[in-house]
């Protein structure tokens, strides 16, 4: 991977920001400390792999914005491919990745094309799989991070190669041993389980032959009980159709007598109704006796009848015309009430407008409340005048506040730099840097020139703030001395308004005072003359005259209604008449048929008693016969007993042999699994041992070992000409004579070989540089990737001057190695020592780069 652009949006302390990596070989990244150098290593991490040093994605933000992004572009295998990562903050935060490719110069597009995946997962495995690259390989390959370049060398032997695992990556081994004993233990546990239950089955089928012995001894018993209940059945059988034939006997018994009962009281309702039919009989004949009587009393009932029913209709016509003069009555009435409250209505209203009538002394107020609100309200415009000129005064009373705080801080600042260069030896103590005696004459010279800069300023400042403490002194009294005199603007504001509001009522009241007279002249007048509701008085004459001629007489009525009430029993008697003669000749009829019917029920009555008899006779003999039930159901119930306790122990043994049928399958299965766990046994103790530090991580060291050795050894014969060389041992001989794993670091120059520690700065650091490289380069191509890309971070500032220019000769001997490396820094002297600069600068917009 070589990178080509790099743009950022919002990204940590840049807000934008463009760096262009293409014509850049080796390049040195510099800047202040906290300007924003790892920044970049942040963006770029981020973007590829969404990872970096902070813990969230939203620390990353710049500080006050709600979103960022950041775009990479890299080269790799002669393809371009860009990266685009934008996250969103807020209650639903959301992010988006893009994976793009430009299509080749001779296509007809011409321009990027998505390959992103449907989801961001799927999106950021796609990267890592096209750059054969995950974040943890990239951070400890292509960037040499503070620190790491002598992580072997100072190690002992046993502690170098534990080291040498961590950075290949070989934890993951120690998981599946862990994961090959638990396995292990679970299958100890299950193989014990097992072998208990085969114990367990083989001691339950020892017992198998007393089984089946059990099962033909309770055959036979089963066979014997079974005659012995059939038997009792049978004669049970006859005990039930005993008592069924005694409930049907009891049943037709009961029915007898109900039928018996019920002809008895047939019988009893003929008798009654044969001495109904004798009385009216004698009725009918009374009645044709006194037929004269009834018919002279009947036609003076039909007279009383007619005269009612004309005098009804005249009470009816004089109730009508009386309900319609007592409406008109009321109509009258209503409308006489109406001018009376029209009337009392104008009076009240000519004495409200009387009363709103105005006089000279309310004009007066007015005037005079007017004149004093005028006052007031030019009091109010100059006190606003005041408050605007005091909020100015006190905002730049603040303005001049803040500055004076912040130079005092910076004079304090700038008194503890003085203070430590004055005590300054050799080293600077700001920077940690050489320092000659004139630079740091020359710092001290400026540093107080800002001071005492800073120090004018300041009691400028403290001199402008007590002037505009005095004139906001004299404001405040002047607005309090208005505020004083405008509390009693309010009531008379409010006085005015209603002053003015009686006035123009009064005005409005003059000329509704005589128009309201008038109208009450004219209602006394149309009261005086009941001039109201003429068609009703009209209507009310009418309805007299018409009453005054009906002429109803009230007393002849009620003595028509007695008479009608006294004729009534001969109207009665006359309706009877009517049906005596043909009532007569049915009443002798139905007393034939009465007749007939009492000798018919008598002849049912002799035969049903006859048949009740016989069936008495039937339930005699069922119940002689049923004295033997108890004894029978005894019998059956002890037979069902001993044939129910026989099948019970017969479907024991059934149940135990068929249990013994499925142990030995459960035994089958138990020992196939004891076969399959004691097989697994075997795969897993060989897995322990190949995940353990004696396998496959060891073959793994043995085999990368000879790979950073013969790539350390190279790099470092560049570095030095060929004068030296390293060499790996990894196993070492005890005094026991056993073999133990080591990683041993042996030295050889054209001196002979010899310790690290024996070695100089210099030469140590080109070992340690080297074999740094030679790890990187190996995670690189395990990971499938070429190391095309160098970043180095190896803290500079802790090196001497000669340590710094052994580090340049070892970039500059590795450079042709690596298609672009990149050299973090913040060391001025060691800006000009490559070709290109990055330049980054904080600003109070962001930080900006520069390639220069």
């Amino acid at each position: 991977m070589i990178p080509q652009e790099l743009t950022l949006t919002n990204f940590m302390c840049y807000r934008t920001a463009h760096l262009d990596f293409r014509g850049i070989h080796i390049a040195c990244l510099c800047g202040d400390n906290g300007a924003g150098k790892s920044a970049l290593l942040d963006a770029i991490t981020w973007t590829l792999w969404g990872r970096s040093r902070a813990r969230r994605d939203d620390e990353l933000l710049h500080l006050g914005q709600s979103e960022m992004m950041a775009e990479f572009t890299f080269l790799l295998e002669e393809q371009t491919y860009r990266v685009l990562r934008r996250r969103k903050v807020g209650k639903r935060g959301s992010t988006l990745l893009d994976f793009q490719v430009k299509a080749p110069n001779d296509s007809p597009e011409g321009r990027w094309r998505s390959i992103a995946e449907s989801s961001i997962r799927q999106t950021q495995h796609k990267i890592e799989r096209i750059l054969r690259l995950d974040y943890d390989t990239f951070i400890n390959s292509a960037f040499l991070r503070q620190g790491r370049a002598d992580e072997f060398t100072i190690k002992t032997a046993a502690e170098r190669k534990r080291v040498l695992g961590e950075i290949l990556g070989l934890d993951r081994w120690s998981s599946y041993e862990e994961q090959v004993k638990g396995r292990l233990r679970e299958i100890q546990a299950e193989s014990e389980m097992v072998t208990l239950r085969l114990q367990e089955i083989e001691a339950e089928l020892s017992h198998r032959s007393a089984y089946e012995a059990e099962l033909e001894a309770a055959q036979a018993a089963v066979q014997e009980r079974s005659a012995e209940l059939e038997a009792a059945q049978e004669a049970h059988r006859t005990i039930e159709t005993a008592r069924t034939e005694l409930r049907h006997a009891e049943a037709r018994r009961a029915e007898s007598t109900e039928r018996l009962n019920q002809w008895e009281r047939d019988l009893a309702a003929l008798e009654e109704e044969r001495a109904a039919h004798h009385q009216r009989l004698a009725e009918y004949e009374q009645l044709l006796t006194n037929a004269e009587e009834i018919e002279a009393g009947y036609a003076a009932y039909q007279q009383a009848v007619a005269q009612e029913q004309e005098l009804a209709a005249r009470l009816q016509q004089s109730q009508a015309l009386n309900e319609r003069r007592q409406a008109l009555e009321a109509r009258l009435s209503e409308a006489h009430h109406r001018l009376e409250a029209e009337r009392d209505m104008l009076l009240q209203r000519i004495e409200e407008l009387e009363a709103r009538l105005p006089n000279e002394t309310l004009i007066s107020e007015h005037q005079e409340v007017y004149a004093r609100l005028t006052h007031l309200t030019q009091l109010a415009a100059s006190r606003e005048a005041a408050r605007d000129d005091l909020a100015r005064l006190s905002e730049e009373q603040a303005t001049r506040r803040a500055q004076n705080e912040a130079l005092r801080s910076e004079m304090h600042t700038i008194k503890e730099k003085i203070a430590q260069l004055e005590q300054a030896a050799a080293e600077c103590p700001l920077c940690q840097q050489p320092l000659t005696e004139e630079h740091r004459l020359q710092l001290l010279e400026q540093f107080r020139q800002e001071g005492q800069s800073r120090g004018d300023t300041y009691r400028e400042n403290q001199a402008t703030i007590e002037e505009l403490a005095a004139r906001s002194q004299a404001l405040s009294a002047q607005i309090a001395q208005t505020e004083h005199l405008l509390r009693e603007q309010p009531a008379l504001q409010r006085r005015e308004a209603a002053l003015a509001e009686r006035i123009k009522q009064g005005h409005q009241a003059e000329a509704l005072l005589d128009e309201a007279r008038t109208n009450l002249k004219a209602l006394e007048r149309r009261l005086a003359d009941r001039d109201y509701a003429p068609e009703v008085q009209t209507e009310l004459a009418e309805v007299l005259r018409a009453a005054e001629a009906l002429g109803y007489d009230r007393a002849a009525h009620q003595a028509a209604r007695q008479a009608m009430a006294q004729g009534q029993v001969y109207a009665e008697r006359h309706a009877r008449l009517a049906v005596a003669q043909t009532g007569r000749d049915e009443a002798q009829a139905a007393l034939t048929r009465v007749a007939e019917s009492e000798h018919h029920l008598r002849e049912q009555i002799t035969a049903e008693q006859t048949n009740l008899a016989q069936i008495e006779q039937t339930i005699a003999a069922l119940q002689v016969q049923l004295d033997a039930a108890a004894e029978v159901e005894s019998r059956l119930n002890h037979a069902r007993q001993a044939e129910a306790a026989a099948r019970q122990r017969l479907g024991a043994a059934q149940q135990r042999l068929e249990a013994c049928r499925a142990l030995e399958l459960q035994q089958t299965d138990k020992r196939r699994r004891q076969d399959e766990l004691a097989a697994e046994r075997i795969v897993c103790e060989e897995l322990r041992m190949a995940f353990g530090v004696k396998g496959v991580p060891a073959m793994i060291i043995e085999a990368a070992v000879p790979e950073i050795e013969v790539e350390a050894n190279r790099i470092l014969s560049r570095m030095t000409d060929g004068r030296m060389h390293v060499r790996f041992e990894t196993q070492q001989e005890t005094r026991s004579g056993r073999m133990r794993e080591v990683l041993e670091l042996y030295i050889a120059d054209e001196l002979g070989t010899r310790e690290y520690s024996l070695y100089s700065g210099g030469e140590a650091f080109r070992v340690n540089f080297a074999i740094r490289i030679a790890l990187a380069k190996l995670l690189a191509r395990r990971a499938g990737a070429q190391l095309q890309t160098l970043i180095v971070d190896e803290g500079f500032g802790t090196q001497d001057t000669q340590g710094r220019e052994r580090l340049v000769e070892a970039l500059n001997a590795v450079q042709d190695e690596f298609a672009c490396v990149l050299v973090i820094t913040h060391i001025d002297e060691l800006k000009n020592a490559f070709p290109v600069r990055i330049q980054v600068t904080k600003t109070a917009a962001g930080s900006q780069i520069e390639v220069v």
